[in-house]
């Protein structure tokens, strides 16, 4: 088990015949649907829950911390609960801790194991860790982690729960040195990162280990990366521009090796903030349509969740909300949800008229479905009904219907996201952008561990070879009204790395960029 879904994929491809592959939540939903008959797992239930509390007065929205934190004996969770039940799905977190308190009541829901494996030990809350002890004692376990790769302090993960495992006495301990996947000069600068980052007072806690690079594996690109790649672009549009020549410098070779069957991996994964994301999105999709970009925010949503739900069970009592919070007045609404409190069917709670017009939507989206198109009669049919909304259900519900984008293996497979949505996978070449104070970290004079672990998870996802982008300013260096604004400061963890490990290019504008071979 583990909590990134990519690890889960990758294990699964390698392991999936000696061994079941599960991420927590999806292990969780598993086990609860054997003991309780369908259970369907919904991101945006706690939002959802949220808006029910806040219409009834309760004024309850902090049900995540408080499922992640453990803190379950309050009137929130009662509710929530409550509330899950009355919906029959469930979300990540209280999927997690339904299932650990079935094991508390009865262990023997689960069998007896001849091997448990955990991984990404630091990345788990003190719920998911209650969860694992109880899972320990259906056979020998194995948990696996790294505290240097601890980023997701916002889900109330710590790596301090690895650290008192690893010096508890309880467990056998051992190190997993060697690295094959980063070439040396990554490896190199990341040990420097982490002293530099003690001598500053950061990572007090953290488990002294070895990190080594596997020379053996990676001889041919120490030879032809031998420095990390820095520079101080202008603006956002020059770091676009820059990571397009990036792109352009690929080898074919390796943009072969990065697509071969079995071990894909993109052959440039550019990481940073959003807002050069986007940027860069737009500037390279006209030159590489391939392109993706893992967008990471709001849960959130819609009017075509309804449906969906709908689509599975006909008599949902969430499908039948979501629609009718987003087809009647707030005022009828709110009626409908205090009514539904004692348990009646939210479909009965609908008016006749709205409740014909929805099951005509179905109908006519399941045929869409059936057929597996949206025809333009059935799109007008669902536009007259929906009040001009049409476009949005059906680009949600059916994105398969969108013209699909025959794949280019001779072109270079590029991959946009976040600090955290990076974690668990690796590129040939890794573009980190934004890399200015204010950013990563967002104050330099207080850097907090997770963002040392942030970029250093960054760094580490690299085959080849990575390049580190500050820029001065966003977009100008005067605002509208004509003042020059200060220039960004770059990164204060570029310091850390040694100047020997370091190809430094300088300040960067477009005709530079232009002239770089």
């Amino acid at each position: 088990m583990t909590f990134i879904r990519k690890l889960a994929e990758d294990m699964d491809k390698s392991l999936g015949q000696v061994a079941e592959v599960k991420t927590f939540h999806a292990y969780c939903k598993k086990i609860l649907h054997q003991q309780n008959g369908r259970v369907e797992l919904v991101p945006y239930l706690s939002e959802v829950i949220a808006q029910d509390s806040n219409i009834l007065g309760k004024g309850f929205s902090a049900f995540d911390m408080q499922f992640q934190c453990l803190q379950v004996a309050t009137d929130d969770i009662r509710f929530y609960l409550e509330r899950g039940d009355y919906y029959e799905v469930v979300s990540f977190n209280d999927s997690v801790y339904r299932l650990y308190k079935a094991l508390k009541e009865n262990a023997d829901i689960l069998p007896q194991f001849h091997q448990i494996l955990i991984d990404e030990f630091q990345d788990f809350n003190i719920l998911e860790v209650a969860f694992i002890d109880e899972l320990q004692k259906r056979g020998p376990i194995i948990l696996v982690g790294d505290d240097d790769q601890a980023i997701y302090d916002d889900r109330y993960a710590s790596p301090n729960y690895l650290r008192t495992k690893f010096r508890s006495g309880e467990y056998e301990t051992f190190q997993l040195p060697f690295c094959s996947r980063c070439p040396d000069p990554i490896v190199r600068a990341t040990n420097a990162i982490i002293r530099a980052a003690k001598r500053k007072g950061a990572l007090k806690d953290r488990i002294s280990k070895p990190f080594e690079c596997y020379l053996a594996d990676k001889e041919v690109e120490n030879r032809q990366y031998p420095k990390i790649v820095i520079g101080r672009c202008t603006n956002a549009l020059a770091v676009a521009k820059y990571v397009r020549k990036v792109i352009s410098g690929v080898s074919a070779a390796e943009v072969g090796e990065s697509w071969i069957e079995g071990n894909e991996y993109p052959t440039v994964l550019i990481v940073g903030p959003k807002q050069y994301l986007a940027k860069i999105e737009k500037d390279l999709k006209k030159v590489y349509p391939q392109l993706k970009y893992a967008k990471s925010g709001d849960v959130g949503y819609r009017l075509a969740d309804g449906y969906e739900q709908l689509l599975k069970v006909r008599d949902s009592n969430l499908g039948w909300r979501i629609v009718a919070e987003f087809s009647v007045d707030q005022e009828p609404f709110e009626t409908m949800i205090t009514k539904s409190i004692d348990g009646t069917p939210f479909k009965s709670l609908l008016d006749k008229g709205l409740l014909l017009r929805q099951l005509e939507v179905l109908k006519i989206l399941k045929a869409c479905r059936n057929d597996g198109v949206v025809s333009e009669v059935n799109r007008r049919k669902l536009d007259r009904i929906l009040a001009g909304n049409a476009d949005e259900v059906i680009d949600r519900l059916f994105p398969t219907v969108q013209e699909k984008l025959e794949v280019d293996r001779t072109a270079p497979s590029i991959l946009l996201t976040s600090f955290k949505g990076c974690k668990g996978l690796s590129a040939g070449h890794v573009v980190i952008v934004g890399a200015n104070n204010g950013s990563i970290p967002m104050n330099p004079d207080r850097v907090r561990d997770v963002e040392i672990g942030q970029f250093i998870v960054a760094l580490t996802r690299t085959r080849k070879q990575c390049h580190v982008v500050s820029n001065k300013w966003l977009y100008a260096p005067k605002d509208n009204h004509g003042n020059w604004i200060a220039p960004f400061e770059k990164s204060s963890f570029l310091e850390f790395i040694p100047p020997a490990l370091i190809e430094d290019l300088g300040e960067l504008n477009a005709t530079k960029i232009d002239a770089l071979q």
